[in-house]
């Protein structure tokens, strides 16, 4: 599914500018280029927006392969984004970590007020991926000759950071044949 595909290489480029921007707005500030580090910020803003809006148009694309019955393009994209982005998380989770922390101990606590907004876009990424997550426990709620379908728990656990990659290898373990 290459809107999945689209996503996930911007998540990566998220990342990589998430921490070549600062770094580059740094040198320009302290070479008085303002203008650079206006645009630079403009870049990364407009980037953080498209891969946000590839996102959504990634969950609605599988969405939409759910409907028309291409479940092959759906288990691709939901593996691809489950799977493919592990390493994504972590190091978007590392680097916050210490950014957030230098910068909350160098304003001495008032830039805490500004943590949620990367916390609530890295969540709403799981969403939109989680979104083929859902999609796929519900094909295999689905399919005929199954005595045990998928536990309820699994659409949620599909949208929870950490548990979705949990619920993702317990499904490809028990339906193996299927995805």
């Amino acid at each position: 599914m290459k809107s999945a595909v689209l996503f996930l290489t911007g998540m990566y480029v998220h990342i990589v500018l998430s921490i070549a921007v600062p770094i580059g707005v740094f040198f320009a500030a302290r070479y008085e280029h303002g203008g650079i580090s206006f645009l630079l910020l403009a870049g990364y803003f407009l980037m953080v927006g498209a891969v946000h809006f590839l996102g959504w148009i990634s969950a609605g694309m599988a969405i939409c392969a759910y409907r028309s019955g291409d479940y092959g393009k759906l288990i691709q994209g939901w593996k691809l984004l489950k799977l493919r982005s592990v390493p994504f998380y972590i190091l978007n989770f590392l680097y916050s970590f210490i950014i957030w922390f230098v910068l909350i101990g160098a304003s001495r606590g008032i830039l805490v007020l500004f943590v949620p907004i990367p916390v609530f876009f890295t969540c709403s990424m799981i969403v939109q991926s989680g979104i083929f997550g859902v999609c796929v426990v519900r094909y295999l709620s689905r399919l005929p000759g199954y005595e045990k379908r998928p536990a309820w728990i699994h659409y949620i656990l599909q949208l929870i950071s950490v548990l979705d990659l949990i619920s993702t290898i317990l499904i490809l373990k028990k339906y193996p044949a299927d995805l």
